[in-house]
């Protein structure tokens, strides 16, 4: 019995998440997560003081500076190393009120290094290779560093008066840990959409969102069980056994948002199966033709495209088709508007199929077997056709993109 005939689905499924998988691992996600441990480690404190501050200054929220920091210990410190990290926290936070003006830059430069890590992560997973410019990642990573503790006080805040006023004081701590889980959710959905520079689909940044959200909550029920289970590293590091607790915990959670970042990047390859064939060399030679195509089809009917609508087009994820398009941009062929959204920069007459195939197969002057040299030249010959000499082909299946890429290919 077949299984991929059986259960297509469960089949489509399994090697998705193969895909992802592999994807995860080429990234060095892994290793990724424990130079993101350390740089946490580095970190918390400075976030954890700034973030008391600000909520220190708004009295609004009704909430006192304890329950604050109750909240963020319980979700950020396992159980086991929450006392002695709560110790430090707790020592940090009542010296923050007597930090001089360099002292709370230099939490705040430690806070930001933390963010510019994290965003060059994120734009390494979505192979994006041109980062935001300074002020603008300043300014995005200064509003989040604000607007989190503030975030956090409102839901703290309201989770009390609706405990307090509708008879349902029981419920307060079931309350806190659904708000807990859906400030986790929303924060992370921010980060997936926001924090890379190119376009994220909101749905593929919510789906990541809730798989790593909902993967963190079930990490913190295991840990917690096997913390509780295993007590040997009590023996081995005694008073110090908290601080390796704590760090194998911010590594199993970088891990899983990291996770969460491949699987928002990979989503696009959902569509049509675009996994299937990613990488492969005559594949992607016919799907930048369908690009310039599409968008000379586009050109003559006066309308743009967006990337969203291009690599649907193509059925390719849109890594690859932001990576096809900046290597058309080199080459004059198309250009993006301030919108986003691309066009055609030159006349169709003027992109020859054979320039597109030296691009994304085979360059001019590439090194080739001296045996393949001969079928090469064949192909070279079958594509010497400019791009609205193709589109003005009207059978497909006899052209010369098919010929290159079919399976009779000399190539």
């Amino acid at each position: 019995m077949n299984f991929a005939n059986t259960f297509p689905q469960l089949a489509r499924i399994s090697g998705f998440s193969r895909f992802v998988g592999q994807r995860l691992l080429n990234d060095r996600c892994l290793e990724t997560a424990g130079s993101l441990t350390f740089t946490t480690l580095l970190a918390v404190v400075p976030l954890f003081t700034i973030a008391i501050t600000l909520i220190s200054a708004f009295p609004m929220f009704s909430i006192n500076v304890g329950k604050f920091r109750g909240f963020i210990l319980n979700n950020l410190v396992p159980e086991a190393s929450g006392k002695v990290i709560g110790v430090y926290m707790r020592q940090f936070a009542a010296n923050a009120d007597s930090l001089t003006t360099m002292g709370m830059i230099g939490l705040l430069a430690t806070a930001l290094l933390m963010m510019f890590t994290i965003e060059k992560t994120f734009n390494s997973i979505w192979r994006v290779k041109r980062p935001r410019k300074l002020l603008s990642r300043t300014l995005t990573y200064w509003a989040a560093l604000t607007l989190a503790p503030i975030l956090i006080g409102l839901s703290l805040s309201l989770t009390s008066w609706i405990s307090q006023n509708s008879g349902l004081g029981g419920l307060n701590i079931p309350m806190l840990q659904i708000s807990s889980w859906l400030l986790m959710f929303i924060t992370l959905g921010l980060l997936y959409l926001t924090l890379p520079n190119c376009f994220v689909p909101r749905s593929h940044a919510l789906i990541a969102a809730l798989f790593s959200s909902a993967c963190l909550e079930l990490m913190k029920m295991l840990f917690g069980l096997y913390i509780k289970q295993f007590t040997t590293y009590n023996l081995v590091y005694g008073t110090f056994a908290s601080f390796p607790i704590f760090l194998m915990w911010l590594y199993l959670c970088w891990v899983l948002i990291l996770a969460g970042a491949v699987l928002s990047a990979s989503l696009s390859y959902w569509h049509g199966n675009g996994w299937r064939w990613d990488n492969h060399h005559g594949t992607r030679f016919e799907q930048a033709v369908q690009i310039l195509a599409a968008l000379a089809r586009a050109h003559q009917n006066g309308e743009v495209l967006h990337i969203d609508q291009l690599r649907r087009k193509v059925e390719l994820g849109i890594d690859a088709t932001q990576q096809l398009l900046e290597q058309m941009t080199a080459k004059q062929w198309v250009e993006s508007t301030r919108d986003g959204e691309w066009i055609l920069a030159c006349s169709s007459e003027r992109i020859s199929l054979l320039t597109v195939f030296e691009l994304v197969v085979s360059p001019l002057n590439s090194e080739v077997d001296s045996g393949l040299e001969s079928h090469l030249e064949l192909a070279r010959s079958a594509l010497d056709l400019s791009l609205a000499d193709y589109l003005l082909d009207s059978q497909p299946a006899n052209s010369a993109v098919s010929i290159a890429i079919s399976g009779n290919s000399p190539i």
